[in-house]
């Protein structure tokens, strides 16, 4: 038995051929069965593997796996592999992403109109909102309507409606494709550059809640508010943050504030009142 063998069986995996699938020893200590992170095989007498899961260091790898420091190397051919793997799931994601905002309508006279009127949202609806019909829902494995918005960087942010109008209760807001540092535009004007998290929060302040022309931003959640990539032309940047959340919110907002403020932008801080966010205010009749 070879010692890439010896270190599959140890680690509780299986030798198939030439290579062992294995837990990685970092990231899924659990051992369970189904856990075959690890690609394990040897070449010229080393030994050789890779986290397909997580992509751990293999220093870590090693130091988990109780071997010597020279015992393990990173296998090249596997992550090789892996970045391909990625590299075609991000594009096939993203074509789904754009083949889906295709199928959308306007969002106006639609159920999804309907319902943002319900939660007393009377802005003009922006072009960067629509409809979906028919859009295949992962966890229910049910083709719901979904309002989507189309993100800066190419990919899609879902909410799922039944056909009837009625917002689902569960894993009703869903993203695809690229999202990271980007943003859903809700309004474009020559003013302060305001940054929120969801979509409703961001018509919300549309609808009464600003007092001066802005363009609006959603991030889509607070670590899209974090990793934000803002316009490179410095201006004045105000984040609006939701308070509903224990904090999480406004712990986003002040991390952008700091990558904003050295990078030149004149920032301020809304958090909307304790236990609340800015739909609520609006609900209530408060102008910030």
């Amino acid at each position: 038995m070879s010692d890439a063998q010896t270190l599959t069986q140890t680690l509780g995996g299986k030798w198939r051929g030439h290579t062992g699938l294995a837990p990685c020893p970092v990231c899924q200590t659990e051992r369970r069965r189904d856990q075959r992170g690890l690609s394990i095989r040897a070449e010229g007498g080393t030994l050789l593997a890779f986290c397909h899961k997580s992509g751990c260091d293999f220093r870590d790898i090693v130091k988990a796996a109780g071997l010597p420091r020279d015992g393990l190397r990173l296998d090249p051919l596997a992550a090789r592999e892996a970045d391909a793997q990625r590299d075609a799931y991000a594009q096939a994601q993203l074509a789904k992403a754009r083949r889906l905002w295709a199928t959308c309508k306007p969002l106006t006279g639609t159920k999804g109109e309907a319902y943002l009127r319900g939660r007393g949202i009377t802005c003009p609806l922006p072009p960067s909102l629509g409809w979906a019909v028919d859009a295949f829902h992962g966890p229910s494995a049910r083709y719901l309507s979904a309002m989507v918005g189309d993100v800066s960087t190419g990919g899609v942010h879902r909410t799922y409606f039944e056909k009837a109008g009625a917002r689902i209760s569960r894993n009703a807001k869903m993203m695809q494709g690229p999202c990271a540092g980007g943003a859903v535009a809700l309004s474009e004007a020559h003013g302060p550059l305001v940054v929120c998290e969801g979509i409703e929060t961001g018509l919300s302040l549309l609808s009464g809640l600003l007092s001066c022309p802005v363009t609006v931003w959603a991030a889509l959640s607070t670590s899209g508010m974090k990793s934000l990539a803002l316009p490179k032309a410095a201006g004045e940047l105000i984040l609006a943050t939701d308070s509903d959340d224990g904090g999480v919110g406004f712990e986003a907002g002040n991390v952008l504030a700091e990558r904003a403020a050295a990078l030149g932008w004149q920032v301020s801080l809304w958090p909307a009142p304790d236990g609340k966010d800015w739909n609520d205010v609006l609900r209530e009749g408060v102008t910030a």
